[in-house]
């Protein structure tokens, strides 16, 4: 389960971590993630800091990967003392994936960065009350592997009569930035291995008679960040709480988002001659606001 333990939760509401919560929630570069007995702050697709819950019942805090601080000439060494003085360590953390993104030789942090500013459009921006998105996961990871995910958003068309059904489902979104991303090779997984991947982990799961679980657990995860005011709306949406009746369908979505696809390539059109047809996001002008009419089917003929 990717939701939030009771005891993390509850510490996040109104207990130990509610300065850090309320940090996060005034700094919309940052993102918080739900990871189950632990959770993850973002910046700029980068790891921040982990909070994870241990058995014993304290709180283990993590900092960002020693990657960030990069090696010889540009190597960087943190003056802060300790994580959990976060409001001191987190500036120069942010500091820190700065230079790793500026300097480093093989920044991994592009098609993240991307992911994350499509939680914020669709979350927390101004525009979050008119899009029919929300994303309930950001690099969503099953243990074991059998799943691996970009982003998971919850669709619930913005319209008044959509809104009062209370009826939702799941899409899971997968990024990729530029065309050299595209294909699919031995080395490089493209979006028809994603498709594959996707159909792989539903049918497992429909087979295993857990895919209901899954989506409750999506479900669930929305209503916790209603509930600590990481989702922003409207008045019905905020004022969620975990014991909000809302449906989900078990016919969960994949869709893909393209950023900064030269057209000129070829890469799409042959890949999509090796897949089943697609759904992708079309830009609603420009942004990654997330829009319900803007999802079309795409097949080989279509580019």
């Amino acid at each position: 389960m990717r939701r939030l333990t009771t005891t993390l939760f509850n510490e996040l509401k109104e207990g130990k971590f509610q300065s850090l919560l309320e940090y996060v929630k005034e700094d919309d570069t940052l993102d918080m993630e739900f990871r189950g007995n632990y959770f993850t702050v973002y910046y700029r697709g980068g790891a921040l800091l982990i909070v994870e819950e241990t058995p014993d019942g304290t709180y283990d805090w993590k900092g960002i990967s020693e990657e960030y601080l990069l090696k010889g000439k540009d190597k960087y060494v943190p003056k802060h003392s300790k994580v959990e003085q976060f409001d001191e360590y987190i500036p120069e953390a942010k500091h820190v994936i700065d230079r790793y993104i500026c300097k480093g030789p093989k920044n991994h942090l592009g098609e993240k960065e991307i992911q994350q500013l499509v939680v914020r459009e669709n979350n927390y921006s101004p525009n979050s009350q008119d899009t029919d998105y929300f994303i309930v996961d950001m690099e969503y990871e099953e243990a074991g592997g059998t799943g691996r995910f970009d982003l998971i958003a919850l669709r619930w068309d913005s319209n008044g009569a959509a809104r009062k059904k209370n009826l939702v489902s799941l899409t899971v979104i997968e990024v990729k930035q530029g065309y050299n991303t595209v294909r699919t090779s031995s080395s490089s997984p493209g979006l028809r291995s994603h498709q594959e991947d996707f159909s792989k982990f539903i049918e497992k799961k429909r087979t295993a008679g857990v895919l209901k679980d899954f989506c409750k657990d999506m479900v669930m995860i929305f209503k916790q960040k209603c509930e600590l005011g990481l989702i922003l709306a409207n008045e019905k949406i905020e004022g969620i709480n975990q014991d909000f009746q809302l449906n989900v369908e078990e016919d969960v979505d994949f869709v893909c988002l393209l950023a900064n696809y030269k057209k000129a390539s070829d890469n799409l059109r042959n890949e999509l001659k090796e897949m089943e047809p697609c759904k992708f996001i079309r830009s609603h002008y420009s942004g990654y606001g997330l829009y319900a009419d803007e999802i079309i089917t795409l097949t080989s003929k279509d580019i």
